[in-house]
Formats: structure tokens, sequence, C-alpha cells
């Protein structure tokens, strides 16, 4: 049955805010993280793949991993049309899949977070996927009121954004290390009420 996903995929890429949200994210891990050609990198939650094509030119590889195979299908057309061969699309679901065997370099996972229902796994798992040493980036939303998502997206939250403090502990006690978070983008959307709020996204980072 296919999933909210899998029915917004096709005209995912229109929205220009999320359009921005990925660009200001992208450009905030190369601020803090500095991605070099001998990365390899694992995109989770990459959608149609919008912060997979901002790194793909500057590192090793990108595999970049959906559990809606609507995202990826589209993300495989635009792998397709681009010529890049450096970007890799698998189906993944760490929170009902085995971990793959391969590890990366680097872990970026964007507004991915508050779909998750256990964040302290998923952490660990992300730190099982990396090299000693590779970095963890995780986007999303500081805690909001829950009026962020519209009421189709709403049924796929499990959490209205994240504490940074409450966060970076997670993190902590799921292994990384050095962990530094920063705003990475303001996003400003209509809400019910009918007006407009700011919801401000940041950046955190860890290493193994």
């Amino acid at each position: 049955m296919p999933t909210y996903f899998d029915q917004a995929a096709t005209n995912w890429d229109d929205n220009p805010v999320r359009r921005a949200l990925m660009t200001a994210v992208a450009e905030a891990i190369f601020r803090h993280v500095q991605p070099s050609s001998d990365m390899h990198v694992l995109d989770y939650g990459c959608g149609t793949g919008l912060i997979s094509f901002c790194l793909a030119p500057h590192v090793a590889t990108v595999t970049a991993a959906d559990s809606s195979e609507g995202m990826l299908a589209v993300l495989r057309q635009k792998i397709d049309q681009s010529g890049l061969r450096t970007i890799q699309a698998m189906q993944l679901d760490l929170e009902r899949d085995a971990i793959p065997d391969a590890r990366y370099d680097l872990i970026v996972t964007n507004m991915v977070m508050h779909h998750v229902a256990d964040t302290e796994r998923m952490l660990r798992n992300f730190q099982a996927l990396l090299w000693p040493g590779g970095v963890l980036c995780v986007s999303d939303l500081d805690t909001e009121p829950g009026v962020f998502h519209d009421p189709e997206a709403a049924a796929t939250v499990h959490h209205h954004g994240f504490d940074r403090q409450e966060f970076r502990e997670l993190m902590e006690r799921a292994g990384f290390h050095d962990v530094q978070d920063a705003t990475a983008h303001t996003i400003r959307k209509p809400v019910a009420d009918g007006g407009e709020r700011d919801f401000p996204v940041f950046l955190m980072t860890g290493r193994k």
C-alpha cells in the first residue's frame, strides 16, 4: 500500500520552501564538516536526493537510502537524467531492516528523525554504520507545538521537533563525541490559525 511519502514523491521537488531548506542544510554541512573527495557518504531518508545531489560532486560516493519506493523511483530517474555515477539509490529502513555491511565516513539525515519512533536506537544504528572517526550530521526541527506538518504528513510524525540539549544527550549516549549544533535554516510557513510562524532547523554533528 503506498505510503504518504510514496504518494508525495512525484511533486516533492516542486516545493520552493523544501528546496531552500535542503540547500541551506547542505551549505551548513559544508561549513561544519567540510566533506572531501575521499569520503563515502550515506544520505539516510534521502527522499528524492536533494541533499545527495548537493554532496555528490564533492565526495567519492553517496549512497542515497530511503524506505519509500516512490521517493527512490524519482531519485533513480534523476540519477539517470543527470549522468552522475557517484550516487547509488538503496531501499533501506533502519527501523526494521538489518544494518548493512557497508561503512561510511559521513552520514547525513535531514528532517527524518521526527518521523522515527525510537530515536536513540536509530542513532546507535548510525554509529554502527560509521568508520571510526566518521561524522554524523542530523538536521531537524527545534521543538514546535505540533503545527508544522499538514494533516496528511502529521500521521507520520512521532516527535514535534527536538530540544537541542536533549538531542545532544541522545547522541552522546549513542556513542558520539564532540557533539555540536548550529541553526542551519529557519522555515517560515503558514500555520492553521491563518498566520505564519518561523520554524528553526538545527544541524547537529557528532564524531564516532
